[in-house]
């Protein structure tokens, strides 16, 4: 299916119809410059789940085309019965709404600019967050927080091991985002222990998280930054505080 636009998100299981997958596969399908499907086949799809569809969108679109793009695609989604091969379906249904919404898109961005002369943007809040797990080992979580955090323009570290630990700013709806993909990725334990909100970024211009091998380098990377988000920090992962 549409093997141009195609690419896996993790490996591929060596056969998807053998009954022993311990991972959910999930590839990214990109049907237009500025749009992309990613799919996670739950082990039990088609016979009784569906599978879960995001769209990914490029930086041209704003939010207002985004949240739209997404309701609709639930919509598509929601319309489906269990028990049926659907993806194929899914993305034409998705494709022939697409024209319909980049004209959209384009005739408010025009009347944005007749009408909007004058007016301030206002900035999307700045959202920190700190997130615990039981443990982050596997590499192809790794590798998504790696790539998620690229494309949501976040800043921050993250930290395999036993416990696991992210912490990501960013503006505040692409923060959302990041947690509500990894709320679907399969996890003993996930938890977000700490929360603040700011005018402004620390962290940098949002280049993707950084990997480090101990909590104590993300406490001191903080502490250089800003007192207040590192005692954030420790406080959420329950470190004793030092001077």
């Amino acid at each position: 299916m549409y093997p141009s636009e195609f690419s896996w998100r993790s490996n591929p299981p060596p056969d998807l119809e053998t009954p022993t997958i311990t991972a959910d596969p999930n590839f990214t399908l990109a049907i237009h410059p500025s749009y992309a499907l990613e799919f996670t086949l739950p082990d039990t799809y088609p016979d009784t789940q569906k599978p879960h569809v995001y769209l990914s969108c490029g930086g041209d679109v704003d939010t207002s085309t985004r949240k739209r793009a997404r309701a609709k695609l639930a919509e598509i989604v929601e319309e489906q019965e269990p028990g049926m091969e659907m993806l194929d379906l899914i993305v034409t249904l998705f494709t022939e709404y697409l024209p319909e919404l980049t004209e959209d898109d384009a005739s408010t961005a025009d009347h944005s600019q007749k009408s909007g002369q004058g007016q301030h943007q206002h900035a999307s809040k700045i959202k920190r967050v700190v997130i615990w797990s039981h443990h982050l080992l596997a590499t192809s979580k790794r590798k998504d927080i790696q790539a998620w955090s690229k494309e949501l323009s976040l800043s921050g570290y993250s930290r395999p091991g036993h416990p696991g630990s992210i912490f990501v700013e960013g503006d505040e709806d692409q923060v959302d985002e990041f947690i509500r993909r990894l709320k679907q990725l399969r996890w003993q334990a996930l938890q977000v222990r700490g929360e603040e909100t700011a005018e402004k970024r620390i962290c940098g211009p949002g280049d993707g998280v950084l990997e480090v091998e101990g909590l104590g380098e993300i406490a001191e990377a903080l502490k250089k930054i800003d007192a207040d988000t590192a005692d954030l920090f420790l406080q959420a992962m329950k470190i004793a505080k030092t001077d």
